[in-house]
């Protein structure tokens, strides 16, 4: 290889390292805000879920939609992906892990797909599941009120029939160094789904046993009311989970770049030099041979 053509790739490849080591930064401040939003958010998400399950036991065999298993009407499945790329595996896991699951729960019933993010959106676009809503451009930490469309939506839907069980994909924050893709049933609203999406919410008690109380006017007027809003909020705190595990996720991956860039541009200069070097020595040896043969 030329030394004007090494030269040539040490640029490029320096100018790679700056930009990577950029985005880094910015994505590590943006990471660490993400990160305090979603953990300061868990405790509330934490006691919504808590309250959903004693209005689910208070309600069970009462006649309130939320909390019964329908036989007929179709799936909808919704899916929280990020806007952007440069996130390393972020997208791929949560896009791949959901269309794994749509395959075995395409087996019990037609589907339809709220899409939440660009990179979900053409995805599922591309393989014959367009979103019957579709949501972008929420920021990188997001806002309540952006969520109420989709989850009004969704709780209207399913309120009137179209649809017999309710899913939400995202990706659980566990550290900055791990996210997991995950999968919960929002409706109807069963004990279990509440315990495994309550997992990511520390390690604290996540029942509060049996408390007795009376509600007026009713437990099914209480459900119709309240239920919505707090399913909206849980909507909310998977959209939180997913942004700082998506923010995590590309600090790593530009990390992991400008390290890279690092390496190759140190590897290219030792190839530099030795070229280099082979070249001078290759001047020597002329110089010697044309002295010699003019002597």
């Amino acid at each position: 290889m030329e030394l004007k053509e090494i030269k040539r790739k040490i640029s490029s490849v320096s100018n790679i390292r700056e930009l990577t080591s950029a985005l880094e930064t910015l994505s590590a401040l943006k990471m660490k805000k993400a990160q305090k939003i979603a953990l300061l958010s868990r405790p509330f998400s934490r006691k919504v879920g808590q309250l959903l399950g004693l209005i689910s036991g208070r309600t069970r065999d009462s006649n309130s939609l939320f909390f019964k298993e329908k036989d007929s009407g179709d799936i909808l499945v919704c899916v929280v992906a990020s806007d952007r790329g440069f996130c390393g595996l972020f997208n791929q896991n949560i896009l791949r892990f959901t269309e794994k699951e749509i395959r075995e729960i395409e087996k019990t019933g037609a589907i339809d797909t709220i899409l939440i993010g660009k990179r979900a959106i053409s995805y599922f676009t591309r393989r014959k599941h367009p979103g019957i809503i579709t949501l972008s451009g929420i920021g990188d930490y997001g806002e309540l009120e952006e969520i109420k469309p989709v989850s009004d939506a969704l709780v209207k839907n399913y309120l009137g029939g179209k649809y017999r069980k309710v899913y939400l994909f995202y990706t659980e924050f566990l550290s900055t160094f791990v996210q997991k893709p995950k999968m919960i049933q929002l409706l109807p609203i069963r004990k279990e789904d509440l315990e495994n999406f309550l997992k990511n919410s520390d390690s604290e008690e996540t029942s509060q046993g049996n408390i007795d109380f009376t509600i007026e006017p009713s437990d099914s007027i209480l459900a119709d009311e309240i239920v919505p809003q707090l399913i909206e909020y849980l909507i909310y705190q998977c959209i939180l989970e997913s942004n700082a595990a998506e923010h995590s996720a590309r600090m790593l991956a530009m990390r992991n770049a400008a390290d890279n860039a690092q390496k190759i541009t140190a590897s290219l200069r030792l190839e530099y030099n030795k070229a280099r070097q082979e070249q001078i020595t290759a001047e020597v040896c002329e110089i010697s041979s044309t002295k010699e043969a003019l002597g």
